[in-house]
């Protein structure tokens, strides 16, 4: 297990990581889900040492490793946001010259990378410029250069922004199939359906955790009822009206042509919702991050108001 422990990390007078706390457990997939500028990156680029932490401590397999990031680097591979592939180079070539960089033996070279071609259903590309796929291929082409090393650790920081949702639906499929192997993955992404192919996820807001745990156990322990309510009249005049009442300015937002409704309390106030129809819902892990979210908010505005 990876454990990290009050991290913090400030660039100029932003804050980017506040007394962050996480676990990344062996063999799982454990996903940090939050906006772009939530503190995503900057977590992976400490992780492997690519930038220093102002504080905190970062143990590996209950040894703290201090700033010995070679215990961590020696089993990861990691795909950035922005992961640079040989545009002028085929998938083939690319594939080679990053088994050349990982040191691939050349014997084992050839079945992994027809291993790996099979199974990203990039073999029938094999002969096309990387410059010349689409952003679902480029994402797995990169997914494959990691995977040449073999590694145990896989870091993906936001690996399907700007994919087409079939691309990011096999990108996935391939994820679980790592999993399978016995690799320990550890996502980011801006995108909360992708969170629940997770075993683990942490909701990450400004640079502090809003939520972690296991996925399932976040579901089943959700403290709050969930309705969704087609209104009766104009959505954005309702939700207008409704932002005025203190009881409802918080626990309602849009979600297309609906109304979504958290009732926190014991009491709920539907009633004071024009509606033609009413259902309650098994919340989606949207729907808890910004319970969650809201949560924290209205508990750091009320320590704000005790100090003033």
């Amino acid at each position: 297990m990876i454990r990290i422990e009050n991290l913090c990390k400030s660039f100029k007078k932003i804050n980017a990581l506040d007394h962050i706390s996480l676990e990344i457990p062996f063999n799982q997939i454990t996903t940090i889900a939050g906006a772009d500028g939530a503190g995503k990156s900057t977590i992976f680029k400490i992780l492997i040492g690519l930038i220093k932490r102002d504080s905190g401590i970062i143990s590996f397999k209950n040894e703290n490793i201090d700033d010995n990031f070679q215990k961590i680097t020696s089993i990861t591979g990691y795909m950035p946001e922005r992961f640079s592939l040989y545009p002028d180079l085929t998938v083939e070539e690319n594939l080679n010259f990053y088994a050349d960089i990982h040191q691939v033996p050349p014997l084992k070279r050839d079945s992994l990378k027809k291993r790996l071609l099979e199974a990203t259903g990039l073999i029938q590309f094999r002969k096309r410029r990387a410059r010349a796929l689409s952003g679902g291929m480029k994402q797995k082409l990169s997914l494959s250069t990691i995977l040449l090393s073999a590694p145990e650790l896989i870091l993906l920081d936001e690996p399907t922004t700007g994919v087409d949702p079939l691309s990011r639906i096999e990108f996935f499929s391939i994820i679980k199939d790592l999993k399978q192997e016995g690799k320990t993955i550890f996502i980011s992404t801006p995108y909360l359906d992708e969170a629940e192919q997770s075993d683990n996820v942490i909701f990450i807001k400004d640079g502090q955790i809003v939520k972690k745990g296991r996925l399932q156990e976040i579901k089943d322990h959700f403290p709050a009822k969930l309705y969704t309510i087609l209104p009766q009249g104009n959505i954005f005049e309702i939700m207008d009206q409704l932002s005025q009442q203190k009881e409802l300015k918080d626990a309602v937002y849009i979600r297309g042509k609906h109304i979504k409704y958290i009732q926190i309390s014991d009491k709920n106030h539907l009633s004071l919702i024009p509606s033609i129809s009413i259902t309650e819902e098994s919340p989606k892990l949207e729907d808890i991050f910004l319970f969650y979210e809201r949560q924290s908010k209205a508990s750091k505005e009320g320590v704000h108001a005790t100090h003033h």
